[in-house]
Protein backbone atom coordinates (compact mmCIF):
# COMPACT_ATOMS: atom_id res chain seq x y z
CA UNK A 1 0.00 0.00 0.00
CA UNK A 2 1.24 3.43 -0.70
CA UNK A 3 0.43 5.98 1.98
CA UNK A 4 0.52 9.77 0.89
CA UNK A 5 2.22 12.74 2.58
CA UNK A 6 2.27 16.30 2.12
CA UNK A 7 -1.29 16.46 0.46
CA UNK A 8 -1.73 18.69 -1.27
CA UNK A 9 1.68 19.75 -2.15
CA UNK A 10 1.42 23.36 -3.14
CA UNK A 11 0.41 24.21 0.36
CA UNK A 12 3.36 22.82 2.40
CA UNK A 13 5.71 24.46 -0.85
CA UNK A 14 4.22 27.54 0.51
CA UNK A 15 4.44 27.11 3.66
CA UNK A 16 8.31 26.17 2.83
CA UNK A 17 8.47 29.42 0.96
CA UNK A 18 7.34 31.20 3.93
CA UNK A 19 10.69 30.18 5.80
CA UNK A 20 12.39 32.16 3.23
CA UNK A 21 9.86 34.96 2.45
CA UNK A 22 8.33 37.78 3.73
CA UNK A 23 7.77 41.40 3.52
CA UNK A 24 9.07 42.10 6.47
CA UNK A 25 11.88 39.46 7.76
CA UNK A 26 12.22 37.44 4.91
CA UNK A 27 15.62 36.69 2.29
CA UNK A 28 13.16 37.10 -0.35
CA UNK A 29 9.70 39.18 -0.65
CA UNK A 30 6.47 37.77 0.70
CA UNK A 31 5.02 36.87 -3.24
CA UNK A 32 6.23 35.40 -6.68
CA UNK A 33 4.18 36.01 -9.78
CA UNK A 34 3.35 32.25 -12.01
CA UNK A 35 4.06 33.52 -15.86
CA UNK A 36 1.57 33.98 -18.00
CA UNK A 37 0.87 31.75 -20.82
CA UNK A 38 1.26 33.35 -24.43
CA UNK A 39 -0.54 31.06 -27.59
CA UNK A 40 1.93 29.57 -29.64
CA UNK A 41 4.50 29.93 -27.16
CA UNK A 42 5.99 26.49 -25.18
CA UNK A 43 3.55 25.14 -22.79
CA UNK A 44 5.14 24.34 -19.47
CA UNK A 45 5.02 26.47 -15.81
CA UNK A 46 6.87 29.02 -14.40
CA UNK A 47 7.61 31.03 -11.93
CA UNK A 48 9.46 34.28 -10.98
CA UNK A 49 10.16 36.42 -8.24
CA UNK A 50 11.58 39.69 -7.10
CA UNK A 51 15.09 40.07 -4.78
CA UNK A 52 15.84 42.99 -2.34
CA UNK A 53 18.65 45.21 -4.01
CA UNK A 54 21.45 43.22 -1.64
CA UNK A 55 24.44 44.00 -4.28
CA UNK A 56 23.81 47.44 -3.67
CA UNK A 57 24.09 46.70 0.30
CA UNK A 58 27.63 44.24 -0.24
CA UNK A 59 28.88 46.52 -3.01
CA UNK A 60 28.16 49.93 -0.62
CA UNK A 61 26.77 51.51 -4.65
CA UNK A 62 23.72 52.53 -3.78
CA UNK A 63 22.91 53.29 -7.38
CA UNK A 64 24.20 49.85 -8.63
CA UNK A 65 22.15 47.63 -11.27
CA UNK A 66 22.38 43.88 -11.23
CA UNK A 67 20.00 41.24 -12.82
CA UNK A 68 19.24 38.38 -10.52
CA UNK A 69 17.93 36.72 -13.79
CA UNK A 70 15.63 34.39 -11.26
CA UNK A 71 12.84 31.67 -12.19
CA UNK A 72 11.60 28.19 -11.59
CA UNK A 73 10.51 26.30 -14.54
CA UNK A 74 8.80 22.45 -15.33
CA UNK A 75 5.67 20.70 -16.24
CA UNK A 76 4.20 21.27 -13.25
CA UNK A 77 3.26 24.54 -11.06
CA UNK A 78 5.29 22.22 -7.84
CA UNK A 79 8.08 21.57 -9.60
CA UNK A 80 8.49 25.04 -10.91
CA UNK A 81 7.97 26.48 -7.50
CA UNK A 82 11.02 24.26 -5.90
CA UNK A 83 13.39 25.14 -8.03
CA UNK A 84 12.21 29.20 -8.40
CA UNK A 85 12.59 28.89 -4.16
CA UNK A 86 16.10 26.74 -5.07
CA UNK A 87 17.33 29.39 -7.10
CA UNK A 88 16.76 32.47 -5.03
CA UNK A 89 18.48 30.55 -1.74
CA UNK A 90 21.43 30.37 -4.02
CA UNK A 91 21.38 33.82 -4.99
CA UNK A 92 21.32 35.09 -2.31
CA UNK A 93 23.41 32.91 -0.65
CA UNK A 94 26.54 34.47 -3.56
CA UNK A 95 25.64 37.50 -2.95
CA UNK A 96 25.81 37.67 0.94
CA UNK A 97 29.03 34.77 1.60
CA UNK A 98 31.72 37.21 1.21
CA UNK A 99 30.37 38.89 4.29
CA UNK A 100 31.00 35.62 6.10
CA UNK A 101 34.45 34.92 4.84
CA UNK A 102 36.10 38.72 4.40
CA UNK A 103 37.43 38.96 7.98
CA UNK A 104 39.52 36.20 7.00
CA UNK A 105 41.07 37.26 3.84
CA UNK A 106 44.87 37.77 3.66
CA UNK A 107 45.94 40.75 1.39
CA UNK A 108 49.66 39.66 0.02
CA UNK A 109 51.15 39.76 -2.94
CA UNK A 110 51.56 36.30 -4.90
CA UNK A 111 55.53 36.01 -4.13
CA UNK A 112 54.57 36.43 -0.52
CA UNK A 113 51.94 33.73 -0.82
CA UNK A 114 53.71 31.19 -1.88
CA UNK A 115 56.15 31.13 1.42
CA UNK A 116 52.88 30.71 3.18
CA UNK A 117 50.92 27.83 1.23
CA UNK A 118 50.00 26.40 -0.87
CA UNK A 119 48.90 29.00 -3.71
CA UNK A 120 47.00 29.27 -7.34
CA UNK A 121 48.88 30.80 -10.15
CA UNK A 122 48.14 33.71 -11.48
CA UNK A 123 47.77 32.53 -15.03
CA UNK A 124 44.18 31.93 -13.96
CA UNK A 125 43.39 35.36 -12.63
CA UNK A 126 44.88 37.24 -15.22
CA UNK A 127 42.91 35.70 -17.85
CA UNK A 128 42.34 38.30 -20.18
CA UNK A 129 44.98 39.95 -22.07
CA UNK A 130 46.36 43.69 -21.89
CA UNK A 131 43.81 45.41 -24.85
CA UNK A 132 41.03 43.73 -22.72
CA UNK A 133 42.30 44.53 -19.09
CA UNK A 134 42.36 48.07 -20.67
CA UNK A 135 39.05 47.87 -22.00
CA UNK A 136 37.46 46.36 -18.80
CA UNK A 137 38.73 49.30 -16.48
CA UNK A 138 37.37 52.08 -19.02
CA UNK A 139 34.06 50.26 -18.42
CA UNK A 140 33.79 49.21 -15.23
CA UNK A 141 35.87 51.44 -13.08
CA UNK A 142 36.85 49.27 -10.83
CA UNK A 143 39.08 46.67 -12.66
CA UNK A 144 42.99 47.16 -13.19
CA UNK A 145 43.84 48.01 -16.57
CA UNK A 146 46.02 45.68 -16.63
CA UNK A 147 47.02 41.78 -15.96
CA UNK A 148 48.36 40.94 -13.16
CA UNK A 149 51.86 40.58 -11.85
CA UNK A 150 53.69 38.69 -8.73
CA UNK A 151 54.18 42.32 -7.05
CA UNK A 152 50.48 42.85 -6.88
CA UNK A 153 48.65 42.84 -3.56
CA UNK A 154 45.22 41.11 -3.84
CA UNK A 155 42.77 39.29 -1.26
CA UNK A 156 43.77 35.89 -0.46
CA UNK A 157 40.68 33.39 1.00
CA UNK A 158 42.23 29.83 2.35
CA UNK A 159 39.72 26.70 1.15
CA UNK A 160 39.44 23.19 1.49
CA UNK A 161 41.09 21.63 -1.58
CA UNK A 162 38.13 19.56 -4.07
CA UNK A 163 40.10 16.91 -4.29
CA UNK A 164 42.82 16.09 -1.94
CA UNK A 165 41.06 15.88 1.39
CA UNK A 166 42.71 17.46 4.10
CA UNK A 167 44.74 20.00 2.17
CA UNK A 168 43.62 23.70 1.97
CA UNK A 169 44.52 26.06 -1.20
CA UNK A 170 44.79 30.06 -0.83
CA UNK A 171 42.83 31.52 -4.25
CA UNK A 172 42.20 35.25 -4.96
CA UNK A 173 39.04 35.97 -3.14
CA UNK A 174 37.91 38.14 -6.18
CA UNK A 175 37.64 34.67 -7.92
CA UNK A 176 35.25 32.93 -4.92
CA UNK A 177 33.36 36.04 -4.23
CA UNK A 178 30.70 37.68 -5.98
CA UNK A 179 30.04 41.27 -4.61
CA UNK A 180 33.46 41.70 -4.40
CA UNK A 181 35.21 44.84 -3.41
CA UNK A 182 39.27 46.03 -2.33
CA UNK A 183 39.94 47.23 0.55
CA UNK A 184 41.34 51.04 0.72
CA UNK A 185 43.70 50.26 3.74
CA UNK A 186 44.96 47.62 2.42
CA UNK A 187 45.64 48.65 -1.32
CA UNK A 188 45.22 45.26 -3.25
CA UNK A 189 43.79 45.19 -6.61
CA UNK A 190 40.77 44.17 -8.77
CA UNK A 191 41.27 42.20 -11.92
CA UNK A 192 39.16 39.64 -12.85
CA UNK A 193 35.12 40.20 -12.52
CA UNK A 194 33.19 37.22 -10.71
CA UNK A 195 29.95 35.28 -11.73
CA UNK A 196 27.93 32.66 -9.87
CA UNK A 197 29.18 29.85 -12.10
CA UNK A 198 29.64 26.79 -9.36
CA UNK A 199 26.96 27.83 -7.09
CA UNK A 200 24.40 25.59 -6.14
CA UNK A 201 21.72 25.19 -3.28
CA UNK A 202 19.64 22.18 -2.45
CA UNK A 203 18.45 20.34 0.79
CA UNK A 204 21.95 18.72 1.61
CA UNK A 205 25.08 19.49 0.93
CA UNK A 206 26.22 16.65 -1.03
CA UNK A 207 23.16 17.72 -3.31
CA UNK A 208 24.84 20.95 -3.02
CA UNK A 209 28.11 20.20 -4.06
CA UNK A 210 26.78 17.61 -6.97
CA UNK A 211 25.28 20.61 -8.21
CA UNK A 212 27.98 22.81 -8.17
CA UNK A 213 30.40 20.74 -9.77
CA UNK A 214 28.30 20.10 -12.56
CA UNK A 215 27.57 23.43 -13.28
CA UNK A 216 31.43 24.68 -13.35
CA UNK A 217 31.70 21.61 -15.76
CA UNK A 218 28.55 22.50 -18.38
CA UNK A 219 29.79 26.41 -18.63
CA UNK A 220 33.30 25.36 -19.09
CA UNK A 221 32.04 23.04 -21.92
CA UNK A 222 29.55 26.06 -23.52
CA UNK A 223 32.27 28.68 -23.20
CA UNK A 224 35.19 26.50 -24.88
CA UNK A 225 32.39 25.60 -27.66
CA UNK A 226 30.99 29.03 -28.30
CA UNK A 227 34.30 30.99 -28.49
CA UNK A 228 36.93 28.52 -30.13
CA UNK A 229 36.62 26.10 -33.45
CA UNK A 230 35.61 22.97 -30.57
CA UNK A 231 32.72 22.52 -32.60
CA UNK A 232 29.83 20.45 -30.67
CA UNK A 233 27.70 17.44 -32.35
CA UNK A 234 24.24 17.71 -33.58
CA UNK A 235 22.23 15.25 -31.19
CA UNK A 236 18.88 13.33 -32.46
CA UNK A 237 16.21 12.33 -29.88
CA UNK A 238 15.35 8.57 -30.32
CA UNK A 239 13.96 8.97 -26.29
CA UNK A 240 9.93 8.25 -27.00
CA UNK A 241 9.36 9.74 -23.63
CA UNK A 242 11.08 12.91 -24.16
CA UNK A 243 9.45 13.48 -27.39
CA UNK A 244 6.04 12.66 -25.60
CA UNK A 245 7.00 15.09 -23.41
CA UNK A 246 8.31 17.87 -25.88
CA UNK A 247 4.71 17.17 -28.13
CA UNK A 248 2.87 18.28 -25.16
CA UNK A 249 5.07 21.66 -24.49
CA UNK A 250 4.25 22.24 -28.44
CA UNK A 251 7.45 21.77 -29.15
CA UNK A 252 6.64 18.90 -31.06
CA UNK A 253 7.18 18.82 -35.33
CA UNK A 254 4.32 21.93 -35.59
CA UNK A 255 5.63 23.67 -32.86
CA UNK A 256 6.80 27.89 -34.03
CA UNK A 257 10.34 26.60 -33.06
CA UNK A 258 12.92 24.33 -34.53
CA UNK A 259 14.70 22.38 -31.36
CA UNK A 260 18.18 21.70 -32.18
CA UNK A 261 19.91 20.32 -29.37
CA UNK A 262 23.71 19.82 -29.33
CA UNK A 263 25.94 17.71 -27.79
CA UNK A 264 29.08 19.89 -25.91
CA UNK A 265 30.47 17.18 -23.74
CA UNK A 266 34.87 17.06 -24.18
CA UNK A 267 37.21 13.85 -23.89
CA UNK A 268 38.16 15.44 -20.33
CA UNK A 269 35.46 16.18 -18.76
CA UNK A 270 32.66 13.53 -19.48
CA UNK A 271 29.93 14.83 -18.13
CA UNK A 272 27.01 14.51 -20.35
CA UNK A 273 26.59 18.76 -21.35
CA UNK A 274 23.87 19.29 -23.74
CA UNK A 275 22.62 22.65 -25.18
CA UNK A 276 19.40 23.71 -26.96
CA UNK A 277 18.85 26.40 -29.12
CA UNK A 278 15.07 27.15 -30.27
CA UNK A 279 15.07 29.29 -33.86
CA UNK A 280 11.80 30.21 -34.48
CA UNK A 281 10.65 29.00 -38.04
CA UNK A 282 9.58 32.61 -39.09
CA UNK A 283 11.52 35.79 -38.52
CA UNK A 284 9.71 37.27 -35.78
CA UNK A 285 10.71 37.99 -31.98
CA UNK A 286 12.14 35.96 -29.84
CA UNK A 287 14.41 34.86 -33.00
CA UNK A 288 16.63 32.44 -31.27
CA UNK A 289 17.09 31.03 -27.13
CA UNK A 290 19.46 28.77 -25.55
CA UNK A 291 19.55 26.51 -22.52
CA UNK A 292 22.23 24.43 -20.96
CA UNK A 293 22.17 21.46 -18.90
CA UNK A 294 24.48 18.69 -17.69
CA UNK A 295 23.71 15.63 -15.81
CA UNK A 296 25.25 12.39 -15.07
CA UNK A 297 22.21 11.08 -17.25
CA UNK A 298 22.01 12.76 -20.56
CA UNK A 299 18.13 12.11 -20.80
CA UNK A 300 17.70 14.46 -17.82
CA UNK A 301 20.40 16.75 -19.16
CA UNK A 302 18.32 17.28 -22.83
CA UNK A 303 15.11 17.81 -20.88
CA UNK A 304 16.29 20.72 -18.47
CA UNK A 305 18.02 22.21 -21.02
CA UNK A 306 15.15 22.14 -23.25
CA UNK A 307 12.87 23.79 -20.27
CA UNK A 308 15.79 26.61 -19.53
CA UNK A 309 15.73 27.41 -23.01
CA UNK A 310 11.94 27.70 -23.53
CA UNK A 311 12.22 29.95 -19.96
CA UNK A 312 14.18 32.05 -21.36
CA UNK A 313 11.97 32.68 -24.07
CA UNK A 314 10.06 35.31 -21.99
CA UNK A 315 13.28 37.34 -21.73
CA UNK A 316 12.81 38.58 -25.22
CA UNK A 317 9.16 39.19 -25.28
CA UNK A 318 8.82 40.64 -21.74
CA UNK A 319 11.73 42.93 -22.68
CA UNK A 320 10.43 43.90 -25.95
CA UNK A 321 7.24 45.21 -24.28
CA UNK A 322 8.56 46.56 -20.80
CA UNK A 323 12.76 47.98 -22.00
CA UNK A 324 12.27 48.61 -25.73
CA UNK A 325 15.82 51.07 -25.06
CA UNK A 326 17.45 47.84 -23.71
CA UNK A 327 15.73 45.90 -27.01
CA UNK A 328 17.56 48.81 -29.02
CA UNK A 329 21.17 49.21 -27.40
CA UNK A 330 21.22 45.19 -27.64
CA UNK A 331 21.32 45.52 -31.17
CA UNK A 332 22.85 48.70 -32.10
CA UNK A 333 25.58 49.66 -29.30
CA UNK A 334 25.86 46.99 -26.76
CA UNK A 335 29.55 46.20 -25.78
CA UNK A 336 28.09 43.16 -24.30
CA UNK A 337 29.41 43.44 -20.70
CA UNK A 338 26.36 42.00 -19.32
CA UNK A 339 24.13 38.96 -19.22
CA UNK A 340 20.37 40.66 -20.63
CA UNK A 341 21.72 42.08 -23.78
CA UNK A 342 23.62 39.45 -25.20
CA UNK A 343 20.00 37.33 -24.63
CA UNK A 344 18.08 40.00 -26.96
CA UNK A 345 20.66 40.62 -29.51
CA UNK A 346 19.35 36.84 -30.49
CA UNK A 347 16.01 37.32 -29.39
CA UNK A 348 15.92 40.07 -32.09
CA UNK A 349 15.02 38.94 -35.58
CA UNK A 350 17.28 41.85 -37.02
CA UNK A 351 19.60 39.88 -39.18
CA UNK A 352 18.08 36.96 -39.03
CA UNK A 353 19.87 34.29 -41.16
CA UNK A 354 23.70 36.22 -39.84
CA UNK A 355 22.24 34.78 -36.33
CA UNK A 356 21.25 31.94 -37.40
CA UNK A 357 24.74 30.96 -39.38
CA UNK A 358 26.27 32.17 -36.07
CA UNK A 359 24.57 29.31 -34.38
CA UNK A 360 25.19 26.68 -36.96
CA UNK A 361 28.81 27.39 -37.06
CA UNK A 362 29.44 25.56 -33.62
CA UNK A 363 27.80 22.55 -35.09
CA UNK A 364 29.91 19.71 -36.59
CA UNK A 365 30.82 16.38 -37.32
CA UNK A 366 28.21 13.58 -37.24
CA UNK A 367 24.73 13.60 -35.66
CA UNK A 368 24.84 11.64 -32.48
CA UNK A 369 21.58 9.59 -31.15
CA UNK A 370 20.62 10.53 -27.23
CA UNK A 371 21.03 7.08 -26.86
CA UNK A 372 24.41 6.97 -27.75
CA UNK A 373 25.90 9.23 -25.38
CA UNK A 374 27.09 7.23 -22.47
CA UNK A 375 26.06 8.24 -18.49
CA UNK A 376 28.53 9.88 -16.35
CA UNK A 377 27.57 7.47 -13.56
CA UNK A 378 24.55 6.67 -11.61
CA UNK A 379 23.20 8.55 -9.09
CA UNK A 380 24.54 6.42 -6.33
CA UNK A 381 28.20 7.49 -7.21
CA UNK A 382 27.57 10.74 -8.98
CA UNK A 383 29.17 12.43 -6.32
CA UNK A 384 32.14 10.97 -6.24
CA UNK A 385 32.79 10.41 -10.03
CA UNK A 386 32.63 13.97 -10.20
CA UNK A 387 35.32 14.67 -7.96
CA UNK A 388 36.94 11.79 -9.62
CA UNK A 389 36.82 13.36 -12.99
CA UNK A 390 37.76 17.02 -11.93
CA UNK A 391 41.11 15.96 -10.27
CA UNK A 392 41.70 14.40 -13.46
CA UNK A 393 42.16 18.38 -14.80
CA UNK A 394 42.22 20.30 -11.98
CA UNK A 395 44.88 21.10 -8.93
CA UNK A 396 43.50 24.22 -7.33
CA UNK A 397 39.80 23.15 -7.24
CA UNK A 398 38.23 24.36 -4.04
CA UNK A 399 35.26 24.62 -2.25
CA UNK A 400 32.91 25.91 0.72
CA UNK A 401 29.78 25.86 2.48
CA UNK A 402 28.24 29.60 2.56
CA UNK A 403 24.78 28.63 3.60
CA UNK A 404 24.32 31.46 5.15
CA UNK A 405 23.17 31.81 9.12
CA UNK A 406 19.77 33.09 8.26
CA UNK A 407 18.72 29.85 6.67
CA UNK A 408 19.21 28.14 10.25
CA UNK A 409 16.40 26.44 11.09
CA UNK A 410 15.35 25.66 7.09
CA UNK A 411 16.88 21.92 5.47
CA UNK A 412 18.40 24.80 2.73
CA UNK A 413 22.06 24.40 1.96
CA UNK A 414 24.26 26.62 -0.36
CA UNK A 415 27.91 25.36 -1.63
CA UNK A 416 30.37 27.78 -3.76
CA UNK A 417 32.48 25.40 -6.07
CA UNK A 418 36.01 27.15 -7.46
CA UNK A 419 37.89 25.35 -10.52
CA UNK A 420 40.44 27.74 -11.82
CA UNK A 421 41.35 24.99 -14.66
CA UNK A 422 37.93 25.32 -15.84
CA UNK A 423 36.52 28.57 -17.79
CA UNK A 424 33.71 30.51 -16.16
CA UNK A 425 30.72 32.48 -17.25
CA UNK A 426 32.28 35.62 -18.83
CA UNK A 427 30.93 38.82 -20.00
CA UNK A 428 29.85 38.34 -23.31
CA UNK A 429 31.85 40.71 -25.06
CA UNK A 430 34.94 40.13 -23.20
CA UNK A 431 36.00 36.12 -23.63
CA UNK A 432 39.02 35.09 -21.39
CA UNK A 433 41.12 35.40 -24.03
CA UNK A 434 44.68 34.84 -21.65
CA UNK A 435 42.90 31.91 -20.04
CA UNK A 436 45.14 28.45 -20.05
CA UNK A 437 42.13 26.31 -21.33
CA UNK A 438 40.85 28.78 -23.87
CA UNK A 439 44.80 28.95 -25.31
CA UNK A 440 44.89 24.69 -24.81
CA UNK A 441 41.38 24.81 -27.30
CA UNK A 442 43.00 27.27 -29.89
CA UNK A 443 42.19 30.56 -29.05
CA UNK A 444 38.98 32.84 -29.16
CA UNK A 445 38.08 32.87 -33.16
CA UNK A 446 34.45 33.31 -32.15
CA UNK A 447 34.12 36.44 -31.15
CA UNK A 448 30.03 36.95 -31.17
CA UNK A 449 28.61 37.00 -27.63
CA UNK A 450 26.93 34.14 -26.00
CA UNK A 451 23.49 33.77 -25.87
CA UNK A 452 23.30 32.49 -21.84
CA UNK A 453 21.95 34.71 -19.45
Amino acid sequence: MVRLSHYPPMTRLQNKYRQIGGNQAGIMPGFFVSVADIPGEPEMRAMTATMPHYHRLIMDDPKMHMQYHLSGYGMYHEEAFIKLMGESVERYGAMVAIRMFDRDFHYASYKQMRDIGPTMPLDFLGIHTAEQQTMISSKLHRYADRPPTEDDVIAWVKCPSLTRPGEDLWVPAQLFFLGFTTNPDAGDKLFTPSFSTGTAAHGSLENALRNAIIEAVQIDSFIINWYTETPGRAVELDNPDLLRILASMQLGPDSEYQVRPIHLTLPDLPLPTIGIYMDRKNDTLPLITFGLQGDADPNYAFLRGTMESAAILGLGMYSAIFDTVNVHASVNSSPYLDLDTNVLYFASPDDAQHKRDIVASRFGGETVKLSEIEPLATKENELGELIKMVAGISEWATYLDITPPELDGTPWKVVRVLIPELLSMCLPGMPAKAHPRMLKYGGVTNEYPHPLP
